[in-house]
């Protein structure tokens, strides 16, 4: 009995040894979640540090980071300088890509890819943000010369649920990035995220308030900081976002509610109806959380002043910095079509040498570029002696994707398109567009390259085409008369080179065959039908860095044709069409735009009895409606500013000067007549808008508007 008691006596006192511990458990709650630091900088003034650290969803990047050694403010100034816009966008930056992808305009952004039997897929989540896998690796690079949790400065958990079994994981070891990455995988938000065999969603379905990991880690008193929203009544449920955000918190508070108990310490600010996706008010969500701190400091001093921790006085190490990390090995993780050797080769990255985080990151952005993928991120994993293994791990795309556009402008009304497109199907390297059009504009055009290189090389085209677009007839005071229908049906082949970021050049050949319902104009008469075939060249540069509304980077475009054999060709002409834009920023949201468009006929002779350009619209001259004024011979500049007054809304005002004629370009004045133009854009991935109001010579106002991507698809493919 005695022998036993002895034993009992030296148990009591060698276990507060071996499992005493103080631990912060930061629950989740989206942008709520910042709330956690503001809590974290009042216990640091308090002299408080913990011996474990667990967090949840957004809980968990404030505690990882924690966990490294960074203190409260270092976090803050670290959340407060990320621009969470751009690691949201799900479109890649349009100067990023490739000039092989820039063949085509942009498409619209409504788009699915398809599976066998072409059937549509159901995207899993709103975002797949690859943005943020990459700042995640950035954030959480320091952590990979420690793959044990516990061997950090602070041990650390990471919870995340597993979507199959619906269990809770508390991630120990491994990357921390995946382990943070797993945890804020808000259901139908953001893609689930696959971690070796399992793939996982958000920590807070399964435990939100991760109690029970810190228990596990051998903490004995246990301060919870409770940020997310309490559930709603019927009567605020009114979106589809609402609804979704009450879903998720059932499950949530169900779960606080079993182990909110062996909290010892529950701080609970009162954010109001700050919402999980207020990314913007950071600043006031770590104010208030700071402030609630502050005014319950009594609170925490009385319930901690009753638990004498060994944590109260520690001292936070940090692991070391590391600038360049000598890379070993690659491997690539996740790949099933594209080949290892292709993605080093977008990486460009060589083995044994040193590169640092950023070099990783861009070289992972070489490689998300060349849009083959949905996910690109990188895992630094150590080792040997002072070497990395860097795995990269990718999710590909479907070779096969549909895309469903809507336009609509004032002159060919409201269009439907729809855009088959297929990469890598027919031939390796190959890309295939189908495009289907019905409304204003009928249309069917089929658009197939076969690439001979990856970032550069040669290819060939084959492009064929049927349209039928209403034309209308404007008399001398520019007053629409009568309509003119318009059938063309051809097709070109060509043969191409193209660099990796610089330019496209095309040898082609062309045939069209077009029919008019009706005479084109009062003034000149077009047959009825005629047959046209030539030999072109044509050539392509653009680094704007956005399509619709660009606000630096430069932008050019040539067509040079000849139509010479009468055995062949109705018409025997030579002719020029081209334009270059230049996008300069002044400042930060103000930009000016210089451009010039150039269209001629090079056969003087009879030229105008030829097609003549139409040089009207909102793409084209301002100053008029796009038929109502067109010409063999056209030179239109451009001088504009730009500004950015909202991250989506723009406003445009500028001039333009026109110069045409029927005999040749370069005769008389240096222009014939001018307009001014204001206009408002708006950012949209769907449905961008713009509309215009210009005031001619004639003082005559004309507006325009356009909605979606209002674009020739093929632009370069055509003759």
């Amino acid at each position: 009995m005695k022998r036993l008691l002895l034993i009992l006596l030296i148990s009591l006192l060698i276990c507060p040894i071996f499992a005493q511990g103080l631990g912060y458990a930061l629950s989740g709650g989206g942008a709520r979640g910042f709330a956690h630091i503001g809590i974290l900088k009042v216990l640091e003034e308090e002299d408080l540090r913990p011996d474990y650290i667990a967090g949840t969803s957004l809980g968990a990047v404030v505690g990882a980071l924690y966990s490294l050694g960074y203190n409260a403010v270092e976090i803050e100034n670290l959340v407060i300088d990320l621009d969470w816009s751009i690691l949201s966008a799900e479109n890649l930056p349009r100067n990023d890509l490739y000039i092989g992808q820039k063949r085509w305009t942009p498409v619209g952004s409504l788009e699915f890819e398809l599976e066998e039997g072409f059937k549509p897929i159901i995207p899993s989540s709103v975002m797949r943000v690859n943005g943020i896998n990459l700042k995640l690796f950035e954030i959480f690079s320091l952590a990979a010369q420690e793959q044990d949790f516990d061997c950090f400065p602070i041990p650390f958990r990471a919870v995340a649920t597993n979507i199959e079994t619906g269990e809770a994981r508390h991630f120990s070891k491994g990357s921390l990035m995946q382990a943070v990455r797993a945890s804020i995988s808000v259901p139908s938000i953001l893609i689930p995220f696959k971690i070796g065999d399992d793939t996982y969603i958000d920590g807070g379905i399964s435990q939100n308030l991760p109690i029970e990991a810190l228990q596990e880690m051998g903490a004995d008193f246990i301060i919870g900081s409770k940020v997310n929203s309490s559930l709603k009544s019927v009567d605020e449920l009114k979106s589809i976002v609402d609804i979704l955000d009450q879903t998720i918190n059932i499950g949530m508070t169900r779960n606080l509610t079993e182990n909110i108990d062996f909290c010892d310490l529950l701080l609970e600010p009162d954010l109001g109806d700050i919402s999980s996706t207020e990314f913007k008010n950071i600043k006031e969500i770590i104010a208030i959380g700071e402030a609630y701190a502050r005014k319950n400091i009594d609170m925490i001093r009385h319930a901690v002043s009753e638990y004498h921790s060994t944590a109260s006085s520690k001292e936070i190490r940090q692991l070391q910095m590391i600038d360049k990390y000598h890379i070993s090995r690659i491997q690539v993780i996740n790949n099933e079509s594209i080949s290892p050797a292709k993605v080093r080769e977008y990486l460009g990255l060589q083995l044994d040498k040193e590169y640092s985080v950023a070099d990783i990151i861009a070289a992972s952005k070489r490689l998300w570029n060349s849009d083959y993928f949905h996910v690109v991120y990188p895992e630094l994993i150590s080792a040997d002696e002072g070497s990395y293994l860097l795995n990269i791990h990718v999710q590909e795309k479907k070779n096969r994707r549909m895309v469903l556009s809507n336009s609509y402008n004032e002159q060919d009304k409201l269009t439907v398109s729809l855009i088959l497109m297929s990469n890598n199907e027919l031939f390796k390297n190959s890309k295939f567009l189908l495009q289907l059009g019905v409304g204003g504009r009928n249309e069917l055009n089929v658009d197939y390259v076969k690439n001979f290189g990856e970032l550069w090389g040669v290819y060939y085209r084959i492009f064929a085409y049927v349209n039928e677009k209403l034309l209308n007839v404007y008399n001398e005071d520019y007053i629409k008369t009568e309509s003119v229908k318009s059938l063309e049906y051809g097709g070109t082949a060509g043969l191409g080179l193209f660099t990796k970021h610089h330019a496209i050049m095309e040898l082609f050949l062309y045939s069209s065959d077009t029919g008019l319902y009706h005479d084109i104009s009062e003034n000149y008469l077009l047959p009825q039908h005629f047959i046209v075939t030539g030999v072109g060249l044509k050539a392509y540069h653009e680094s704007i860095d956005d399509f619709v509304f660009p606000k630096r980077g430069l932008r050019s475009i040539g067509k040079l044709n000849f139509a010479r054999a009468t055995s062949v060709s109705d018409y025997i002409y030579s002719s020029f069409r081209g334009s270059a834009d230049a996008y300069i920023p002044l400042t930060k949201n103000i930009s000016t735009h210089l451009g010039v468009s150039l269209g001629t006929y090079l056969d003087s002779v009879n030229s105008d009895q030829f097609d003549p350009y139409p040089i009207g619209g909102i793409d084209g001259f301002r100053g008029y409606s796009r038929y109502a004024i067109s010409s063999p011979h056209y030179l239109i500049s451009t001088l504009s500013l730009s500004t950015n007054v909202h991250s989506k809304l723009f406003i445009d005002i500028g001039a333009q000067a026109l110069k045409k004629g029927s005999d040749h370009l370069f005769n008389g004045n240096m222009f014939d007549e001018y307009c001014y133009f204001a206009g408002i854009g708006f950012r949209s991935d769907y449905l961008p808008l713009r509309a215009y109001i210009a005031f001619n010579d004639n003082k005559k106002i004309n507006t325009m508007f356009s909605i979606g991507y209002d674009f020739d698809v093929f632009e370069f493919s055509r003759k």
